[in-house]
C-alpha cells in the first residue's frame, strides 16, 4: 500500500510541477483514465475519495438520464437508469453516508412533481419509495415552476414553487430542505416579482424584485414573512444579492453605461454597492468607476495605453458571482461574449476578471483586476465556467491558462488560451479580506484542460475533472 502512494505522490510531482514559491495547495494526481476525456459537462453529484458519482446524459437523444459511478482511476463502476422521460430533470444530489439522494422534478399531464431519489451509494440502485416534496395538480393552461438556491456554505436548499394557473394570480411557495431534503419547513409567499432568490446559512430565504425604481423583498424564516421595500434608481445591467445578515441586505450591481440601447454589449462604467437595514429603514449606497488600468486589463491591453477619449465603458462586462463572510462579501465580474458566424455561435471567450471586497457598512474596500484570456468552442463553453470557491481563507479560484502566463507581470498583455489546443497550466489563486493574493500554477499535459470548477469531496479536499482528446484525469486539491 505504501508504494502505491508513493508511486503517485511521484506522479502528482512530475506533472504537477509545483512553484515552491507560493504554496497555495498541494494536488494529488491520479493516474489516467478515459471515461471522461471527451465530456463537457458532466453533473458532478459527489465524491468520497474512493468513487464519484455524477448524472450523465446518453443516448442518440440524450434523454437518458443516468447515474454513474468511477473510482479514482475513471474506471467505471457502476452505471444505472434514472430515467428515459425528457420531462424529468435532476437538480442536483449529495452523497449522503450510505445513500446518494436526488432532487428530481417531473412535468407530467400539467402536473408538477418534486421528489427526493435516494439510492445506495455502492450499488446506485433504488433504496427505498421517491420521497414526494412537492405535487401539483394542474389542467389545461396552468404553469408549473420550480427553482432552487443554495446557502453559502451548501448545508441548506431553498425551494421555490411558482404555480400559475389560468385566470387565478400565481401562487408563490417556499420549501427550506437539508442536504438529504428532508423539509424543515413550507410557507406561502406574498412575492409576485421573482428577480432574485437567496438563503442565508441560518435558515432564512430572501425573495424579491426590482421594478420601476423600487426594490421590494420578503425575508422567511418558516414562521413570517417580512415585506420591505426602498427606492433605488440607477441604469443596472444586472444585478444580485450578496448578502444578508444582521437585519441588512447588501446588493451590487453593475451600471450601464450605455448612450443608447441600440448599441452593442452592456457598456459598464461603475460598479455599484446597495446597502438597506431593514431596522431603521435606511439607503445607504458606494460606487467604483472603471479606471483606465482596470479598462486596459480587462480588454488585455498594456498598462500605460491611452483610453480614448477616456470612456471606460467596459462592453460585455458581467457579474459571475458573489461570496460572503461574516465582515463582508466579494464580488467577482469577467468580460464573456460569444461569436457567432451566420448566427450560429462558433467561439466562446473570457477576457479580464475583477474581483471587489465590500464591508459591512456597505463600503467599497479594494477592487483588484486581472488578466484572463479563455477561448473555447461554443459546444464546449462549460469547460471554461471557473467559480470561485468559499474557503476559511478567503475564495480559491482555479482555472486553466496559457501556459506562457507564468513569467510575465500582470502589466503585459498575454496570449489567448485556446482549450484543448493551446499549451496550457492550472493556476490557483487565493485571495483574503485585505486583498492579498497568492498563485501557484501546476503543469497540464497537451491538450489537457480543466472541466469547469473544482467540487467539493466529502473529505472536505477538492476534486478536479481534467479532460483531453483521449484521456482524462481526477486530481485532488487540498488547501495548505
Amino acid at each position: 500500500m505504501m508504494k502505491i502512494k508513493t508511486i503517485l505522490m511521484c506522479l502528482a510531482a512530475v506533472l504537477a510541477g509545483v512553484e515552491v514559491s507560493a504554496q497555495v495547495a498541494e494536488m494529488e494526481v491520479f493516474p489516467q483514465g478515459k471515461a471522461l476525456a471527451k465530456t463537457y459537462e458532466p453533473q458532478f453529484i459527489g465524491s468520497d475519495g474512493q468513487q464519484t458519482i455524477f448524472v450523465q446524459m446518453a443516448g442518440r437523444s440524450k434523454k437518458k438520464m443516468e447515474l454513474v459511478s468511477y473510482d479514482m482511476e475513471q474506471n467505471e463502476l457502476v452505471r444505472v437508469l434514472v430515467s428515459d422521460d425528457k420531462e424529468v430533470k435532476c437538480y442536483g444530489g449529495y452523497i449522503n453516508g450510505d445513500y446518494v439522494d436526488l432532487l428530481m422534478a417531473e412535468w407530467k399531464d400539467n402536473d408538477m412533481r418534486v421528489y427526493r431519489d435516494r439510492r445506495n451509494a455502492k450499488t446506485l440502485q433504488v433504496a427505498m419509495e421517491p420521497q414526494s416534496l412537492a405535487d401539483y395538480k394542474g389542467t389545461k393552461g396552468d404553469k408549473m415552476g420550480f427553482t432552487l438556491t443554495v446557502s453559502p456554505n451548501q448545508q441548506l436548499l431553498a425551494g421555490i414553487y411558482i404555480i400559475s394557473r389560468e385566470n387565478q394570480a400565481a401562487e408563490v411557495q417556499v420549501s427550506l430542505y437539508n442536504r438529504e431534503l428532508d423539509e424543515y419547513w413550507k410557507m406561502d409567499s406574498r412575492c409576485r416579482r421573482l428577480d432574485y432568490m437567496y438563503v442565508t446559512d441560518s435558515g432564512e430565504v430572501i425573495l424579491g424584485g426590482y421594478k420601476n425604481g423600487t426594490y421590494t423583498f420578503y425575508v422567511l424564516d418558516g414562521e413570517n414573512e417580512n415585506e420591505y421595500s426602498f427606492d433605488y434608481s440607477a441604469k443596472m445591467s444586472e444585478y444580485k444579492v450578496a448578502r444578508y445578515a444582521n437585519g441588512k441586505l447588501y446588493i451590487v450591481y453593475a451600471h450601464s453605461g450605455k448612450e443608447s440601447d441600440n448599441w452593442m454589449g452592456t457598456q459598464v462604467d461603475y460598479i455599484g454597492s446597495i446597502c438597506y437595514d431593514t431596522k431603521h429603514n435606511m439607503v445607504s449606497d458606494d460606487r467604483h468607476d472603471i479606471t483606465p488600468l482596470e479598462y486596459n486589463r480587462m480588454n488585455n491591453i498594456k498598462d500605460e495605453a491611452k483610453v480614448k477619449k477616456n470612456d471606460c465603458r467596459v462592453f460585455y462586462m458581467n457579474l459571475v458571482q458573489s461570496i460572503e463572510d461574516k465582515n463582508g462579501y466579494y464580488a467577482m465580474f469577467d468580460q464573456m461574449w460569444r461569436v457567432s458566424v451566420n448566427g450560429v455561435p462558433s467561439e466562446f471567450h473570457r477576457n479580464g476578471m475583477m474581483v471587489l471586497r465590500v464591508d459591512n457598512n456597505g463600503k467599497f474596500e479594494w477592487v483588484k483586476t486581472f488578466r484572463i484570456w479563455n477561448t473555447s468552442t461554443w459546444e464546449a463553453r462549460s469547460q471554461g465556467d471557473y467559480r470561485w470557491i468559499r474557503t476559511e481563507k478567503g475564495p480559491l479560484l482555479v482555472w486553466a491558462e496559457c501556459k506562457m502566463k507564468q513569467d510575465l507581470p500582470e502589466n503585459k498583455p498575454i496570449k489567448e488560451y485556446r482549450q484543448i489546443n493551446s499549451a496550457g497550466m492550472l493556476t490557483a489563486m487565493l485571495i483574503d479580506s485585505k486583498g492579498d493574493m497568492e498563485r501557484q500554477h501546476f503543469a497540464l499535459n497537451a491538450k489537457q484542460t480543466l472541466i469547469g470548477m473544482p467540487h467539493r469531496m466529502e473529505t472536505g479536499d477538492l476534486l478536479l475533472i481534467i479532460r483531453g482528446t483521449s484521456r482524462g484525469y481526477f486530481a485532488k486539491m487540498k488547501l495548505k
